[in-house]
Formats: C-alpha cells, sequence, structure tokens
C-alpha cells in the first residue's frame, strides 16, 4: 500500500511597496498602510484645494476644523489635509478604500486640470496547500495533486524539487520511497506569502484521504487491491 506522509510548515514575507505608473498615477498598498496622496502641482497661488473620493468631497482648504477633512468623508477619522501643501493622508488603509481620487483646484488665474490617483489596496493572506494523490501500481509510484489556494488577486508560483511552475494547480509524480519539498508563493505588487511542505511516497500503509488532509489520528482508508493488502 501506498505511504503518503506530509510534513509541513508556513512561512511568509510580508513588505509593502507602493509602485506609481506614469500618466495613470496608480499607487498600490496593504491593508493597514498609510498613503500620502500628493497632486504634484505646485503650491504658489492656489485659491482653490478639494480632495474628492469618486463624486464625494472628503477635504478642502477652507475647511478650518478636522485637519481640513469634510465631515461626510468616509476617511473623516483617518485622514488630514496638509494645509500648506495640499497632500492628502489617508491611514489604516481597508479594502473599501480603493478607487479614485481627484484633486481640483485653481488659481487666480484660472482653473488647473483635474489630478486623478487610483488607490489600490491589497489584502496579505497565508495561502493552502492542499495534496490529493493516487497510487500508480504500474511504475510503483505517486501521482500527486497540488492546489494553493488564497483570496484575492494573486498570482502564483510553485517550486516542485526543482522545478518552478505557475498557476494554481500542478501536477506531480513521485517515485516510491522518494521525498519532494513543495513551496507555494502568493504574490501581489505589495506582499508576497508562502507556505511549504514535504511530501514522501513509500509502500508500507496507505494514509492518504480523498481531501488530501490527511491528519495522523485518522484511519486508514480500505485497501482497494487485496492483493497488495498487508
Amino acid at each position: 500500500m501506498l505511504n503518503f506522509h506530509r510534513y509541513h510548515t508556513q512561512l511568509f514575507v510580508c513588505f509593502s511597496d507602493v509602485e506609481a505608473s506614469s500618466g495613470k498615477r496608480v499607487i498600490h498598498k496593504k491593508v493597514g498602510d498609510t498613503v500620502e496622496l500628493s497632486s504634484g502641482l505646485s503650491t504658489e497661488g492656489v485659491t482653490a484645494a478639494t480632495w474628492k473620493y469618486g463624486e464625494i468631497i472628503i477635504a478642502d482648504k477652507v475647511i478650518e476644523n478636522n485637519m481640513g477633512v469634510s465631515k461626510r468623508s468616509p476617511f473623516k477619522d483617518r485622514s488630514e489635509l496638509n494645509q500648506e501643501n495640499f497632500t492628502l493622508t489617508v491611514k489604516k488603509l481597508t479594502l473599501q478604500d480603493s478607487g479614485d481620487f481627484i484633486f481640483v483646484s485653481a488659481t487666480k488665474e484660472k482653473q488647473r486640470d483635474s489630478v486623478i490617483i487610483t488607490l489600490q489596496v491589497h489584502e496579505c493572506k497565508q495561502p493552502v496547500i492542499k495534496i490529493n494523490s493516487t497510487w500508480i501500481s504500474s511504475n510503483e509510484s505517486c501521482k500527486v495533486l497540488l492546489e494553493c489556494s488564497t483570496t484575492g488577486d494573486v498570482s502564483y508560483k510553485w517550486t516542485v524539487g526543482k522545478q518552478t511552475l505557475t498557476g494554481p494547480r500542478q501536477q506531480y509524480i513521485i517515485r516510491q520511497d522518494g521525498e519532494t519539498n513543495v513551496t507555494c508563493t502568493v504574490s501581489n505588487h505589495v506582499s508576497e506569502k508562502s507556505a511549504f511542505q514535504t511530501v514522501k511516497c513509500s509502500k508500507d500503509h496507505s494514509l492518504r484521504k480523498e481531501t488530501g488532509m490527511w491528519r495522523p489520528d485518522d484511519p486508514p482508508p480500505p485497501c482497494r487491491r487485496p492483493h497488495r493488502c498487508h
């Protein structure tokens, strides 16, 4: 029968990085971060300066109380407007904060073009590896189906033995008495996390469950090949 062991641990790296593409002005942050939004325009002679979130006015230079932030702003308790350079700071970001922030301003001479900054907030979550194996008697090996899952818009990278693969699902063959290290890494613009398992295929007794998530206290499943049972 098949002896299919899984030894696993979890490794993670969660880092913050900001990317801003030229032209579109996109900023990437992770949940819990602080972002500073700057129009990049000159502050000289500015007579009007307003920040909007979509169609909602969230901050204005004429608001003297509450750090220049509107009482109707969804960020009123965690944002402030710098009255000198009109930079808007938003703290403790959530996934729901993603969207377009629009800076509208004017000088004594003219109304200036609006500046649109798209904020994308990402969540950093630990991936989970699921394993389902099948014993192949013809060549005495294990066919292993690997699945990595997490939440959010992420890319998947596998390290299976010495191979590097992409995508949430993979299939791999492990020879009898062989052992393979498996790592799934998920990443987005600002964060990266990994899960790790060591898979061993031997013939002593079957420890495989259909879910691929075996626990030591689970009873072994019935043998489907009586002539191989011990």
